[in-house]
Order: C-alpha cells, then structure tokens, then sequence
C-alpha cells in the first residue's frame, strides 16, 4: 500500500527519468562516436553514409561534418554501429588532395573500428583518382568534387561495463527526483510552463551568440535587408543599386516586400552599436528581443500561458529567434492576435464589448496597429487571418451574449479597417517611391538580378530543377510518395538546422511523430466528444484553415518552387494555440503533460546536441 501512495505521488518524476534513461541510452550508449582526423586545404564537408536492412545509401542516413585547413581533429555522433552494413566515406567535396590521418568509430560493447590503415581495404567508388599511404595518413585525391570510398564494416563484441550504464540511470532518475522536489512550488502548469521559456530563452541568446554568420537558412540576405535601415527610413525603390546586395539567386530582395521587422532590426542594430558587438549579432538582437517579450507578457499575464504550449513543443520554433529572419516576428504578432482574441481579459475583447468608453482612443490604435502589423505579414499567414476571423464569428455567436453581439461585430469591423489603413500606409510608402508601376519594376529586376537557373526567361529545361515541376511533367503523387514532401516538411519543422545540413537521427524524428500525434489525438478527441457542437465547428475551423495551409504549401512545391520548409506551416501554430485554449480543461491532465513535457525534453535534445553541437561556431 505505501508503494502504491509513492508510485501516485512520484508518478511525474518516476515517468521522466523512464523518459530520460531511454533516451539516454538510445542517443548516447547505442550510438557510436567517430573520431576523425583529416587535412584540407581548403572548407569542406566530411560526410559520412551507411547501409542499413538492406536498404541503399541516403540523405536520412549519413553524418557529416565541416572541416577546414584551420582544425584536424573531430569528433562527431554517427548511427547504432549493430545496425550498419557498410559505410561510404566521402571526404570532401572538390577536385584535389586531402589527408586521411585518423577515422575511429567506437561503441560501447564493440571493438573499435579503425577505418584508415594501411592494411584497411578502401574500395573507390568514384571521382577516386589515387589512394596513397605515406607516413602522415591516407592521401586520397580526387578527378571531380564527389570522391567516394567504401568500407565493409566487419563487427566484434568488445567489453561492456554494464555497473556504469546502471549508475549513469541511477544518477538520472536521482537528479530527477532532487529536481522535482526543489520545484515543488512550480508543478502546476501555469507555474512551470515560465521555467520551460526561460530554459528555451537562454538557449536562443546562446545559439544566436556563438554561431557563425549565414551558418543559418538565407541569414545573408536578412542581414542585408536589414542593413539598409540602418540609414534610411523610407522603403528604396525597386532598381536602387543600393540593395543590390540584397537580392537572392532567385532576383528578390526582402526590401521590395511590406514586412516591417527590418526597419527595426535596422534600427535597434545602431543602437547596439555603443556595445562593439560584431555587426550580424546586433542584427539578431532584435529576434531575441522578440523572444523576451513573450517570455515577459506570459510572466506578466498568466492567462496566457496556456495558450503557450505549441510554442514549446518545436526546436525549429526556438531556432528563428536565435538569427536574423522575418519569421519571429510573424509568430509574436500572430501570438498576440491570437491572446488578444481568445482570453477574456484582454484589450480586444474589452473594447469589443464596450468595456472601453468611445472617448477612450489609445487601445483602438493600439490594437489597430497589431491588426495592421497581421496583415502585412507573408502570405502564408493570410490563412491564419481567415482563420482569427472565423474565430471571432465563432465567438460572437457562441460566447458574447445576445445584447452585446451588435456591438462586438460593429467594433471587430471598425479594427479590420483600421488595421487595414494602416498597412495600407506601408505599402502606399513602396508605391509613393516606386510609382504605380512596381510591379513591373520588380519583374524587370528580376530579370536581370536572377541567377541562369532562376531567371523568368530562361527555358523551362535549364531552369533549376525545383522550379516548375507540374509544368516539367512531374505528378503530385510523385511529389509526395516518391520526393517525400510530407516527410521532409515534417522533419524541417521538428529540428532541421542550417541550410538543411544539420538534422538529428531518424529516432528523434520518429519520437516526436509518436508523442506529439498522441498530444493531438488526445486534443481532437477531448474538442470532439466532449466539446459538443461549439468544438466540433471549432475544430472544424482549424482542420479547414490548416489544411489549406498545408495544401496551398504542397500546391506551390508542385506548381512553382519545391520547397520542403516547415517554417511555412508557422501559421498553424497561432491556430493550434487558439484550439489548445479552449480544449485544455477537456483533456486528461496527467496524460497532457506527460506528452507536454515529452515533446520539450525531446526538443531541447535536438536544439542542444544537434544544432548548438553541430552548426558552426564563431570560435
């Protein structure tokens, strides 16, 4: 009976440190660690690949690292030795010479594998000119920029110290349990839902701190675009030779559209400058500024924090607050629509409901200029906008009672004009400067700042290869069954770092489709059975808006450019937030956040041993 009273009162840490000893052991005792040393002349990638049940070599099977002329040693995570049939070795990624000094792979239980030896049989595959052992390592050099090598793995059990792992889980589960005890005041979800976004925020300042410039997806042009309002305060026109920094391969520069997180990232980025910082971290302030603000408004507003959980949930959410980007500022203004619509308390509903008197201006612009700051947001998030709309319908009809409803429709178009006045005045700015004819400027820069590959005129067939496959032949069953949009999608929305050169294990990935579809099975079910008619038409409103989000996403891969980015399903998550608020109360609580919690241990695992581990640092 008193084993059965601890289990009850200790359930939460007992289930983590199940969690975490799993997870302990499958990403660090069953994963074996390479040691490499090699030497370059110039930056490269060293990459990894390996066979596995038959199945062929792959992108979602490999590790890889950078190396540079500067640096000889490494040491870096692969896959479950056990598992591997072979592995290709491709050691760089240019037509010349390098040095194979060292290729260690260790796992506990295992012997060693030594890959490079002169009595090792290395078979070329391609691009292989000449392998020669000399007295300083293997030099391997190459006819083109894909050299290829191959190693038969041939496996022996080694000595396995299994009294190590059984303390290493004891230490877990005992650090657990001190945790939870020194916490005791902060196990209700309102009171640890502030610690997790502390955690994350210190996470962001870290990775936004040490990483490298442009070692994150399109940084370069970012940072230009923001530059430019360092010393201006209009938008520029079009074809001004100023910006032609700022234009990507594709002959577009951020600059030519109405978002507005550059004018103040510019502008903070001078303020900074008393603080000698290097210039792209003053640029990423901001971002984390942006950051901060959440973590104060859910400190300052406890309402708010149960709308917080899908924020937590992703490590791709917490990675564009570390760099500098538009997208973090797409998330706190959708955020904060979201709040303002859905909690009871707030600015919006107040006004909305006559709580406010007429003479009283200040909320009115106040909130008018957020609706403003949505719809100038991009594109992706007009989807979001149908949807807050949609929301409030539901709300008017469902929650504000029949005397008020007049009211609340009358003032909810008043703010809709409002907000669109004032993005009218941003983008009547672009116009004012580049005249009515804008868009046919900007097809004119394009053709002329594109790459080849990208520009309107080249044809079809030496056009990039992600562009236009619908037109180029290419079905839609192809796009998903055979090119895997769903998948890829996915994954880049869970944890895909860089320019999609660093992601985690497929576990990982796997774990957090088990975990998070249970978390939303586990919601649909509570709206559905228990949320009667209101949540089933609630429910209705997310899957019809989020689903076009995600098909319009699909349609674009198909018809314009493939992409497989999971930032542009971003706008789910305002959505998800608003549906979480009014499903909470409906779900088993113990479940909720033990799958809550799940998700963030496993994020923070990917933000910390994949990102911050792998991406470049500035030191």
């Amino acid at each position: 009976m008193n084993f059965l009273r601890f289990l009850i009162k200790w359930k939460y840490p007992l289930l983590l440190g199940f969690l975490l000893s799993l997870l302990y052991i499958h990403f660090f005792e069953n994963r074996a660690t390479v040691e490499l040393e090699i030497q370059v002349p110039q930056k490269t990638w060293f990459t990894l690949y390996w066979t596995a049940d038959g199945k062929g070599y792959s992108e979602w099977r490999m590790a890889r690292v950078r190396v540079s002329p500067k640096q000889q040693h490494y040491r870096f995570y692969l896959t479950d030795i056990r598992d591997i049939e072979k592995l290709r070795i491709d050691p760089h990624m240019f037509e010349g010479e390098i040095v194979l000094k060292k290729l260690l792979i260790t796992q506990r239980g295992q012997k060693d594998i030594e890959c490079i030896a002169d009595t090792v049989p290395l078979q070329p595959l391609s691009h292989i000119d000449s392998l020669q052992w000399k007295d300083d390592g293997l030099h391997v050099s190459s006819t083109g920029n894909d050299p290829q090598l191959e190693y038969t793995v041939a496996l022996h059990d080694g000595i396995f110290v299994s009294w190590l792992l059984l303390f290493r889980i004891v230490a877990i589960f005992s650090f657990t349990f001190l945790f939870f005890s020194f916490t005791r005041n902060f196990h209700r979800e309102e009171q640890f839902v502030p610690l997790f976004f502390m955690a994350v925020f210190a996470l962001v300042v870290v990775m936004g701190a040490i990483t490298r410039e442009n070692v994150h997806p399109d940084e370069y042009v970012h940072l230009d675009a923001a530059e430019y309002y360092e010393n201006h305060s209009l938008p520029p026109r079009v074809d001004d030779p100023e910006i032609r920094d700022t234009f990507s391969v594709y002959g577009v520069s951020r600059l030519n559209n109405y978002e507005l997180p550059y004018f103040f990232i510019g502008k903070l980025s001078v303020m900074l400058r008393a603080f000698h910082l290097p210039e792209y971290f003053n640029l990423r302030v901001f971002n984390i500024i942006l950051f901060a603000v959440l973590l104060l408004y859910i400190l300052k507003n406890p309402a708010a924090r149960m709308l917080t959980a899908p924020l937590l949930i992703s490590p791709q959410i917490w990675y564009v607050f570390s760099y500098c980007n538009s997208d973090a500022f797409g998330i706190v203004v959708s955020f904060l629509v979201a709040c303002q619509f859905v909690l009871p308390g707030s600015m919006l509903n107040s006004y909305l409901l006559g709580k406010y008197p007429e003479n009283r201006k200040l909320p009115m612009v106040l909130l008018g200029c957020l609706v403003g700051a949505l719809f100038l947001l991009k594109k992706n998030y007009l989807f979001f906008t149908i949807f807050i709309a949609g929301y409030g319908l539901w709300r008017m009809l469902l929650l504000v009672e029949p005397a008020k409803r007049r009211l609340y429709c009358k003032r909810m178009i008043i703010l809709g004009c409002l907000g669109l006045s004032i993005a009218g005045l941003r983008i009547g700015a672009g116009y004012a400067v580049n005249g009515m004819d804008m868009a046919g400027r900007k097809a004119q820069v394009q053709e002329q700042l594109a790459d080849y590959a990208y520009k309107p005129s080249t044809p079809l067939e030496e056009k990039h290869p992600f562009l236009y496959r619908k037109a180029r032949g290419d079905s839609l069953k192809k796009i998903v069954v055979m090119d895997r949009w769903f998948e890829k999608t996915f994954r880049s929305a869970f944890g895909v770092y860089g320019y999609f050169t660093v992601s985690g294990v497929d576990i990982y990935y796997s774990l957090v489709r088990i975990v998070g579809g249970a978390l939303f099975l586990l919601l649909c079910a509570a709206l559905i059975i228990r949320g009667g008619p209101a949540g089933i038409l609630l429910f209705a409103l997310f899957v019809t808006c989020g689903g076009a989000l995600i098909g319009a996403s699909l349609y674009h891969s198909w018809t314009m450019d493939y992409q497989t980015q999971g930032r542009y399903l971003f706008p789910l998550i305002p959505m998800f937030c608003v549906l979480l608020y009014h499903t909470r109360s409906l779900m088993q609580g113990s479940l909720y956040k033990l799958l809550f919690t799940s998700l963030f241990v496993l994020s923070v695992y990917s933000f910390v041993f994949v990102a911050l581990l792998k991406l470049p640092k500035i030191v």
